[in-house]
């Protein structure tokens, strides 16, 4: 006898078994809806620009709901990331009376502008990955809402290329993956959504984004073709191989004009410069390093303050490692309103606010490793946790801070509290099994 069931998608079987569905599962199915449908909304809050890129009219929200947070029970990894993003806000405080900077500068209030976010997110979403992927999805659409109005930052970015590449092309990608789970496609064919779109970037002269793209897809498609056959450890050996190979191969395709004469000019003048491969042919590394030598504890406050014997010493050093002697280091160290750029959240944090300034986001290179190693654990979301991870790692290492990182940041910082470091025994934990196989809408 036939019995009408109501079935929940698992990790391994994206597809429902029966379309029958019983009145409460319709009406557990109608809430889950709503839900995602509100905190897409809510997400999207992150539009509403209020000061820089530290505050959001996201921000406000979360930061009343964040009163919160004391009735629930927190985890040792919500407990150690709000530590963290407590040192790393008094360091930058410390460094910014030492060098004479405004306490309200975005430098020094950023990571307690991090800290506000991840504190809101935590209390709207917990540990439940449909609920923390809802609202990256949200944010991601509050982002190309604010690029597509007043916010865009340059006001040269008048083509399409120019607003793939400065504005779109991560916010797009997470957008597009968020669809893929709704539509339960599985997680390799997610990874090929991901290769054809790490194609389009190349062609669009966005070739970091088509590099992060393709390494959250070799990342997956590895996973996936292992099963549980080989070692994750070797599994890791072979994405390695893979993104070495991708390293030689999508500069010699650059280098060839087919992505187009844009790509191709590029990569020959970043060739030209003999950056190393391991800088993603950024030159500002050099000077961040000595910045950082120079003031290791405190920090300079801002980099404008850094002098011309630290420039000198950024570029000895740029000439040591391989750069050519003859380059215009000043031009590539000084943004057109005359600021100095160090491009790099991560060094710009030590080099800026001291070493106190850069736990927080060495922390955030780690819980993104994390999130990658274990990316199994979030079943069909796992595209989404690699691709937030890999370009947030992107970012912490090549990109400076801009308009909604600190909210990106945030959900990485939340989506590893969601699998590690949890509570044992606690409700939430508990809860967060469940959650964990029990991912999808049917």
């Amino acid at each position: 006898m036939m019995r009408a069931t109501a079935q929940t998608a698992t990790l391994d079987s994206p597809k429902p078994a029966s379309t029958g569905l019983t009145f409460e599962a319709r009406r557990a199915l109608g809430k889950r809806v709503i839900s995602s449908g509100v905190l897409i909304m809510l997400g999207a809050t992150s539009g509403l620009q209020v000061m820089g890129f530290t505050v959001t009219g996201f921000s406000g929200l979360c930061l009343l709901v964040a009163p919160a947070l004391f009735l629930t029970a927190t985890s040792r990894g919500d407990r150690l990331i709000i530590a963290l993003s407590t040192v790393a806000f008094a360091g930058f405080i410390v460094s910014s009376q030492i060098n004479d900077l405004s306490f309200f500068d975005e430098r020094v209030i950023q990571w307690a502008s991090f800290a506000i976010y991840f504190v809101g997110i935590t209390v709207i979403a917990g540990r439940d990955l449909e609920r923390l992927f809802s609202l990256a999805a949200g944010v991601a659409l509050g982002s190309c809402l604010y690029f597509l109005t007043s916010g865009l930052p340059f006001a040269s970015l008048s083509t399409f290329e120019d607003l793939w590449k400065y504005a779109f092309a991560p916010y797009v990608t997470l957008i597009g993956l968020y669809v893929l789970v709704r539509m339960k496609v599985p997680v390799q064919i997610q990874a090929v959504f991901l290769v054809l779109l790490a194609g389009a970037s190349l062609v669009l002269n966005f070739r970091s984004h088509a590099l992060v793209c393709l390494g959250s897809a070799a990342i997956l498609l590895v996973t996936w073709l292992a099963r549980e056959k080989i070692s994750r450890f070797t599994q890791f050996l072979i994405v390695a191989g893979v993104g070495a190979g991708l390293g030689t191969l999508i500069p010699a395709i650059a280098r060839s004009g087919i992505a187009g004469e844009a790509v191709k000019a590029k990569t020959e003048l970043q060739d030209s410069t003999g950056v190393p491969a391991i800088l993603a042919g950024r030159t500002e590394s050099p000077l961040s390093i000595a910045a950082i030598l120079d003031k290791p504890i405190f920090g300079w406050g801002s980099a404008d303050n850094l002098t011309t014997d630290v420039f000198a010493r950024g570029e000895e050093f740029a000439i040591a490692i391989g750069f050519d002697p003859n380059l215009p280091f000043y031009g590539f160290w000084h943004l057109a309103n005359g600021a100095t750029s160090l491009h790099s959240v991560l060094f710009s944090s030590w080099a800026e606010g001291g070493v106190f300034a850069a736990v927080l986001p060495v922390f955030l290179v780690i819980a993104a490793l994390t999130v990658i190693w274990s990316s199994p654990r979030y079943g069909i979301w796992g595209a989404m946790a690699v691709q937030i991870s890999v370009q947030a790692g992107w970012d912490l290492f090549f990109s400076p801070m801009s308009y909604n990182l600190l909210a990106a940041f945030a959900l990485l910082a939340a989506v590893f509290a969601s699998r590690h470091l949890t509570t044992p025994g606690s409700r939430r934990s508990r809860a967060s099994e469940t959650e964990h196989r029990e991912v999808a809408l049917p």
